[in-house]
């Protein structure tokens, strides 16, 4: 098929429409949680809308790109049989629109990383620059949620005792992820560029927000990653002065920043929350806050409700909700494999499998240098979301979790720009 220049100007003004889309994802967010704190119901939300036309016009860049369409499509009606099944056995078509959401949700991180790679590898230069602003940009936005609190606007993360904030945002527990998204991806940018000043100060930035959020998550998982990011640079073949400064700082820095937050933590109504938890619980189920408790609930609800057929292809997330009172295990592997039984359990393996491999062949070439950064990554997250969950269901930092990943594919000499 021949090419037209007009074609490939058309790809890239759908390319710009999307990232431009993309800017607003977060203040839309803030509105939808507006609504939904007012008691504004709608058949289907402001985000959830908003996103579904991100997602029909990154459709539309698949047709294109047809492997990527048939594996979107695939993947989609493969996870949607258990929906079907649900219906065909109690004919509740109620629960279609609901889990046709959700999976949208679960499906999110991979679409937007099929399209990124594209953009990427296409090297539009206007969309490439734009990345790194979105970034910035919604970066900025949630930081301002998290500190308006302070002035009296938005919403506390904990509404028993008012602890925390999540600012306009409606789904705090998935703020805590997408800092750490955001946060790594200019705390490596910074870093990439050497301005080494900058990047203590955005750690001692980033960490402020995580305390303002008041979730141990977002602040320990800021604190791993601008502790890690420097070390990724280094290798056997480094020069023994760069290893030894790398080592002092951390070794001085680390124990500082640990001192000074839980000083922070002890003053600030966290401590009491964190406290209470603790003096009520066993430590395990302090550390993964009552998960490890709903897990067992949800694996004798399996064992006992779900016949052969829901326990291969699932029962749909909506089912799976309410078969658990709506206490879902949190943890995302696990939740898939409730909701999405074997067969989804196989596939976000075999989909994590592929990024592994992929990762791992390109962070041994020279030729791409944020493949390391990106492995980094895809390691925290994963560890997130083994533990604290609300990482690859999560509606609001799926686009930037795509984003991220894809940027293992930016050869050298091709980085964004701010």
């Amino acid at each position: 098929m021949i090419v037209t220049n007009k074609s490939i100007l058309n790809i890239n003004k759908l390319d710009v429409l999307i990232v431009v889309l993309m800017f607003l994802l977060l203040p839309v967010d803030m509105i939808n949680g507006f609504l939904l704190k007012n008691n504004i119901n709608l058949p289907i939300s402001v985000a959830q809308f908003y996103k579904f036309v991100i997602l029909v016009c990154i459709f539309f860049t698949f047709l294109r790109k047809p492997d990527n369409l048939i594996l979107s499509v695939g993947i989609f009606s493969l996870l949607l049989l258990s929906s079907l099944y649900q219906i065909i056995q109690f004919s509740e078509f109620s629960i279609l629109l609901g889990d046709i959401v959700k999976i949208f949700r679960y499906l999110a991180p991979l679409f937007c990383f099929l399209y990124f790679v594209n953009v990427i590898k296409r090297n539009h230069p206007k969309t490439i620059s734009l990345l790194l602003k979105l970034v910035y940009f919604s970066y900025a936005v949630l930081s301002f949620n998290v500190f308006i609190k302070y002035l009296g606007y938005g919403y506390p993360m904990y509404e028993f005792g008012n602890i925390g904030s999540k600012g306009f945002f409606h789904a705090g527990n998935e703020i805590s992820a997408l800092l750490i998204i955001l946060s790594s991806i200019i705390g490596f940018d910074l870093w990439f560029k050497e301005q080494k000043l900058k990047y203590i100060l955005f750690l001692l930035f980033s960490l402020a927000v995580g305390l303002g959020i008041s979730s141990k998550t977002a602040a320990l998982g800021v604190l791993f990653v601008f502790m890690l990011i420097p070390l990724k640079g280094i290798t056997i073949k480094s020069k023994i002065s760069k290893i030894l400064a790398a080592v002092v700082v951390i070794s001085l820095a680390l124990p500082i920043l640990i001192f000074y937050s839980w000083e922070y933590i002890k003053t600030s109504e966290l401590y009491i929350r964190l406290v209470f938890f603790y003096d009520k619980s066993d430590f395990l189920t302090f550390m993964f806050s009552n998960r490890n408790v709903f897990f067992i609930d949800a694996y004798k609800t399996y064992i006992q409700e779900y016949n052969i057929i829901e326990k291969i292809i699932g029962v749909g997330q909506t089912h799976y909700e309410v078969l658990n009172e709506d206490k879902i295990v949190e943890i995302d592997f696990i939740d898939i494999f409730f909701a999405y039984g074997i067969m989804g359990l196989s596939l976000f393996l075999l989909i994590i499998s592929f990024l592994w491999i992929q990762l791992k062949r390109l962070s041994k070439s020279k030729n791409y240098p944020y493949a390391n950064f990106v492995f980094l990554m895809f390691i925290i997250l994963l560890g997130i979301s083994s533990t604290a969950g609300h990482v690859f269901s999560s509606g609001m930092a799926a686009f930037f979790i795509g984003l991220l990943l894809s940027l293992m594919y930016i050869k050298k000499n091709e980085d964004i720009t701010a």
